[in-house]
């Protein structure tokens, strides 16, 4: 058994591939904020650098800066950097631009500058010195008149490396963050300071390896002091927040990794894979990191494990319900076959299998409010409440599916009472109760087994309107809520979640196939060509 499920979990590999470059081709759909930004990069530094910063970002954000799915040259910061420093060193349209980078990149960028001032040209030296002032003043190491001012500049920048050479080194990085989550202090802080973005790396990597709240508050305040980016946590945040906070800067990092670390060996080869935007996006999507939504900035994976338990625990009650209830109507609609119970029976399932979800959900809706006043967003924090308000969207959520399922349930039962042993049990004087109940019944149920991992799917997805109905916080309320906000972010990564749970449902109900009927197990088993 533990074989034929490992064969159906091993199938599912190149299916939920196959998904996962189909909802990545939809993401390419989506319009770019600003394709024509490398073209007017150098103008728009120039006039308005923080619109530039915010375009950026958000193409940077979906990986628009890359390419589909190989990246020949991955860039990282010494490319960065060389590229930054030639534009500066020349004078030329795209020194601004080139100034901004490497202020971006800070104190990452100064192990590939400082060693090569010496081979450029006085004049060159001096503007790629000049262009470091941000730099200094963020890591607070040197006045402004010393690092704007380009003979005192290339002086300043000569010493510093002279004396501070191996603090840009990873053991003294290590040491320097180790020392500083085990016990926090300005002057550890402050050593973190002056080697600017080139900490990032090992500050990020310590939020998500520390237990320690005082520890990663601190480092979410250095993360934001380095990378000028907004990310503190309050003295007083919950455990939640906490964690929502960790998760953000870890997405960040994804982005902007390789605007502070050096590719070498096997990081450059695997760059050549995984910095592409299908590379992105698919580790992100394994990881959990799935990027910010567009409405609260919160992680879209944090909303997703928040969410997802109640549409996921509303739709398994309705499926269990709906089986519940199926199963013996259907049963009995056979027993009863042709007689008024049988008839009746049929008119009503057909009208539920053609009530719409969201009209069998406004009415129950209206009727719940009637009786127990006006409905209030469902506190998902108490079970037994929850429990209780999730009654009615699971009524809502299985008519359609009981319906269609106790038809399947009575043609099911039908076809197998005619079977030879049925036969001979009725021959042996077992009343027609007993033949259907007790020698039918189990073998009938067999075919509509399976048909729960189409069901499944199909009630997650009216899930997403019943939720809206009655106002029950999952991720088919959050969804209306990314669609009004257009947050493509949010929508696109529940197109692989629910992907991903249709693709476990259908391997499920195959496993339970095989559970419950060792004769599908042996045909999977036997060799191609051989005997079943």
């Amino acid at each position: 058994m533990l074989r034929y499920a490992l064969r159906r979990l091993l199938w599912a590999i190149p299916t939920l591939l196959g998904v996962s470059l189909v909802v990545f081709f939809v993401t390419s759909l989506l319009p770019d904020p600003a394709s024509d930004l490398p073209k007017r990069a150098a103008a728009l530094v120039a006039t308005d650098p923080d619109t530039y910063d915010a375009l950026e970002e958000a193409r940077r954000a979906r990986y628009l800066d890359l390419p589909a799915f190989f990246n020949a040259r991955p860039k990282d910061v010494r490319t960065r950097t060389a590229v930054a420093m030639q534009h500066v060193a020349a004078n030329d349209d795209e020194a601004a631009l080139g100034a901004h980078a490497l202020a971006r990149m800070g104190g990452a960028a100064l192990p590939f500058v400082l060693p090569t001032l010496d081979d450029l040209t006085p004049a060159a030296r001096a503007r790629v010195a000049v262009a470091l002032a941000p730099i200094g003043l963020r890591m607070g190491v040197a006045t402004d008149d010393k690092l704007t001012d380009p003979s005192a500049a290339v002086l300043f920048w000569s010493r510093f490396w002279e004396d501070r050479a191996l603090d840009f080194t990873d053991p003294a990085l290590h040491r320097a963050v180790h020392r500083l989550v085990l016990h926090t202090s300005d002057l550890r802080e402050r050593d973190l300071v002056e080697v600017d973005t080139y900490a990032l790396s090992a500050v990020i990597a310590a939020m998500g390896d520390t237990d320690d709240r005082e520890a990663i508050r601190t480092l979410a305040s250095l993360a934001s002091r380095l990378s000028g980016r907004s990310g503190e946590i309050a003295f007083d945040a919950d455990d939640d927040t906490l964690r929502r906070t960790v998760s953000s800067w870890q997405a960040w990092w994804q982005v902007h990794r390789s605007d502070y670390v050096a590719y070498d060996g096997p990081t450059r080869i695997a760059a050549t894979v995984l910095d592409t935007r299908y590379g992105k996006w698919i580790l992100g999507a394994v990881t959990g990191r799935l990027g910010a939504s567009a409405i609260d900035g919160v992680p879209i994976a944090a909303k997703i494990r928040a969410k997802a338990p109640v549409t996921l625990l509303m739709t398994a009650l309705a499926l269990l319900a709906s089986y519940a209830i199926a199963v013996p109507l259907g049963a009995l609609a056979a027993w009863w076959r042709g007689r008024p119970v049988d008839v009746t029976l049929a008119v009503v399932l057909f009208a539920l299998y053609s009530l719409p979800t969201f009209w069998a959900a406004q009415l129950l809706a209206h009727t719940f409010a009637r009786a127990h006043g006006a409905a209030q967003p469902v506190d998902i924090t108490h079970v037994g409440p929850l429990l209780a308000r999730l009654a009615a969207p699971i009524a809502a959520l299985m008519l359609g599916s009981m319906a269609t399922l106790s038809r399947y349930q009575r043609a099911a039962v039908l076809e197998t009472i005619r079977l030879d042993y049925v036969r001979t049990a009725k021959a042996k004087g077992a009343s027609a109760f007993r033949q259907v109940v007790v020698h039918a019944l189990r073998n009938a149920m067999l075919p509509v087994v399976t048909l729960a991992g189409l069901q499944f799917p199909a009630l997650l997805g009216g899930a997403f309107v019943v939720e809206e109905v009655f106002a029950v916080p999952g991720i088919g309320y959050e969804t209306m809520r990314a669609v009004e906000a257009h947050d493509a972010a949010w929508l696109v990564a529940i197109a692989l979640v629910t992907a991903l749970i249709t693709t476990m449902a259908l391997i499920a109900s195959d496993v339970a196939y095989g559970i419950l009927d060792p004769r599908v197990r042996e045909a999977t088993a036997a060799p191609r060509g051989g005997a079943a």
